[in-house]
């Protein structure tokens, strides 16, 4: 994935121009990013070009 896109990954009915010729509305990370921050976690996407791309999620363990 392009650098220029990875900012707006997250945001709902975003698709990069390459993308746009398959299916798909642009909704599925931004609604993994509404849930990982409704459980108080965060959610982060590393791309290079030719390489692959990796999406993190991370989730807060409970106070015991």
């Amino acid at each position: 994935m392009a650098p220029e896109h990875l900012p707006r990954v997250f945001d709902r009915f975003y698709r990069a121009e390459s993308s746009r010729g398959s299916d798909g509305a642009g909704l599925g990370l931004a609604l993994v990013k509404s849930i990982v921050d409704l459980h108080g976690g965060s959610a982060s996407i590393q791309s290079q070009v030719g390489h692959g791309t990796t999406v993190k999620i991370i989730f807060p363990l409970p106070a015991k």
